[in-house]
């Protein structure tokens, strides 16, 4: 069989660039291009960092760019972006964004013709290319070198006089597959925006979905950053989670720079010596993100600490074998085995804005015994930039090591359709992958006599679903709460699949609270059963959303369901459970209070 030149690419760079893919290059395709393009990125953002002063690395365009690649890494982003093979002659068309400033390089290169034909959804509009392809394989380029998230998307149709075309093979092919039709849509990560019009000359034709994601592989041009709060080789961004019981264990987290090579936990009970410390070794991953020219590199350690006693202080710091050097000494409280009394604190979106540090330092001079640290999702503006995430663990220094952790997803934190890699990386959770869900996004523990349950927002609703049921089924604690970072009843008609598919569980097996984010307001429900208000808290389920940065212009908020409404940012709630009775209290930064309520069961055991 003859090799072909998508072949020979992918065997050169197999070689030349480390590539882990096994097998020949005429194996079914697949990943293996997405992964040469991202490394081919990776190393010309290495050759230009290293050549151009941090004032000039944004500077660039993408003619200059282009400029700078080799023969072969110019191939690389003009080929490996989307491959196809077909059975027959085939027009391409490709719908490129009207607003992008840039052209792709490779459209004009490969012959593509503008067309006068476009297509709209509810944002964008799209300039429509074609070109006519024999049958066999057809390579198409990057988006560009620019972050432009509106990328473009491909359908592929008949040529005149031929019969449509059998896409034998095709890559990436992890995306859904239509047809082009009014009503599809384009994006994985937004369904919602569907196509409005479009030219009756390519109706019917195969229309491949992508993600904006997408833009990200290639993405060099004003993408530089600097991180504010580089690593060193002293330990910093120390953070307590739990990956399993809350009662008998303690997973804690730091980084360095990459060049410590070894650090350990010493933690000791607080009654005891300092003496009488034991000591464990911590693990580490290393976290890149190539586009910090100042820290592109750092290492990630973690370790869970079990066999620990219930409700019991310990002691910890972090010792660097390196420098010989200890950390500050903090304390965490392991912990109850029964139904005392605690207390939490729950905070909607935080952003990187600059008042998260003071808001989470009012919440804890507000409530000093509050055992952990719920968030409802999108700590930071965009999740796949470690610079931002940075600056979220700075602004958190003194509250994160000292208090558990316990988070949720938010669009923000899982961006465009790609993994949330960096949150799962940053956090070590409990490691759930029932019904095939991606390992630590939804999870759930329990304190003293209640039941968390921390959802993905952003993850497949139906999967999801499968496995709530599962855990609420089996849940014998007196109260259940559920963290999920979109609110189900913000307005009258909002989310209607997470109310198909999760409220109907927190009605059938009566979840008491569920806290959200999202929307930058503050509400409160009234109690909600079957989408209808219910008069007492023990017929429905209550649901909060609330914020931490400043709000944003006021947003009609459903007066059917919302009891309490607040056009209030810097908010911090505390929330206390005592037996039988739940107070919860928000509060603004300024010490005012912005709601305040109780829950109480009736009539019931410890235990159901």
């Amino acid at each position: 069989m003859r090799t072909s030149a998508i072949q020979l690419l992918l065997l050169f760079f197999t070689a030349t660039l480390g590539c882990s893919c096994q097998g020949s290059a005429s194996k079914k395709v697949s990943e293996d291009g997405l992964q040469i393009t991202e490394q081919t990125r990776d190393h010309v953002l290495q050759r230009i960092i290293s050549a151009y002063s941090p004032e000039e690395l944004n500077k660039l365009n993408s003619e200059q760019i282009l400029a700078l690649l080799s023969k072969e890494e110019k191939a690389v982003f003009a080929d490996l972006h989307w491959r196809f093979v077909t059975n027959k002659p085939a027009l391409v068309s490709v719908m490129r964004h009207n607003k992008q400033e840039t052209i792709p390089f490779w459209l004009t290169e490969k012959g593509f013709l503008k067309t006068q034909l476009t297509v709209t959804n509810e944002n964008y509009e799209y300039e429509v290319w074609q070109k006519e392809f024999p049958a066999g394989e057809i390579n198409l380029g990057i988006n560009g070198f620019d972050l432009h998230r509106p990328v473009y998307f491909v359908t592929i149709g008949p040529v005149q006089g031929s019969d449509m075309p059998e896409i034998i093979q095709h890559a990436p092919d992890k995306w859904e597959v239509s047809h082009m039709e009014k009503g599809a849509y384009i994006y994985n990560d937004w369904d919602e925006l569907v196509i409005k019009d479009f030219p009756k000359e390519i109706e019917g034709h195969i229309l491949f979905t992508t993600i904006r994601g997408r833009a990200r592989e290639s993405a060099i041009q004003g993408c530089f950053r600097a991180t504010t709060n580089p690593s060193s080789k002293d330990v910093d961004q120390i953070v307590l989670t739990w990956c399993a019981d809350p009662a008998t264990t303690q997973a804690i987290q730091w980084r360095t720079d990459p060049s410590v090579v070894k650090t350990s936990l010493r933690y000791w009970k607080a009654t005891e010596n300092k003496k009488s410390y034991k000591e464990k070794d911590a693990t580490y991953e290393m976290l890149r993100d190539s586009y910090i020219y100042n820290n592109p590199e750092v290492k990630h350690w973690q370790i869970n600490l079990s066999r620990l006693i219930p409700d019991t202080e310990y002691n910890y710091l972090v010792y660097n074998a390196d420098t010989k050097k200890e950390s500050k000494t903090y304390t965490f409280r392991t912990g109850p085995e029964d139904d005392r009394p605690f207390s939490f604190i729950y905070l909607g979106d935080t952003h990187n804005d600059d008042i998260v540090g003071p808001v989470l330092n009012q919440a804890i001079k507000e409530s000093p015994n509050a055992a952990f640290l719920i968030h409802s999702g999108d700590h930071v503006n965009t999740g796949l930039f470690r610079d931002l995430w940075d600056k979220y663990f700075n602004s958190a220094k003194e509250v994160f090591p000292a208090l558990s952790f316990a988070p949720t997803l938010g669009n923000h934190d899982s961006q465009d359709g790609l993994a949330p890699t960096l949150f799962t990386q940053l956090f070590m959770l409990p490691d759930n992958t029932d019904n095939d869900l991606p390992a630590e996004r939804n999870y759930t523990f329990s304190y003293g006599n209640a039941r968390f349950f921390m959802i993905d927002a952003t993850g497949d609703i139906t999967k999801i679903a499968y496995w709530l049921e599962k855990e609420l089924s089996r849940t014998t604690e007196v109260w259940k709460i559920a963290v999920t970072h979109f609110p189900p009843y913000a307005t009258d008609d909002s989310y209607p699949e997470i109310r198909e598919s999760w409220c109907t569980l927190f009605d059938k097996y009566h979840v008491d609270l569920v806290l959200s984010g999202h929307v930058h307001q503050y509400f409160r429900s009234y109690p909600i059963n079957n989408q209808q208000v219910e008069s007492t808290s023990d017929k429905g389920t209550v649901y909060v959303s609330s914020v931490t940065v400043e709000p944003r212009e006021p947003e009609p908020v459903s007066s059917t369901y919302n009891k309490v409404y607040a056009n209030k940012g810097s908010l911090y709630q505390i929330i206390r459970i005592d037996k039988h009775t739940l107070d919860f209290k928000s509060k603004r930064i300024d010490n005012s209070i912005a709601d305040q309520f109780r829950l109480q069961k009736q009539n019931q055991s410890q235990k159901q």
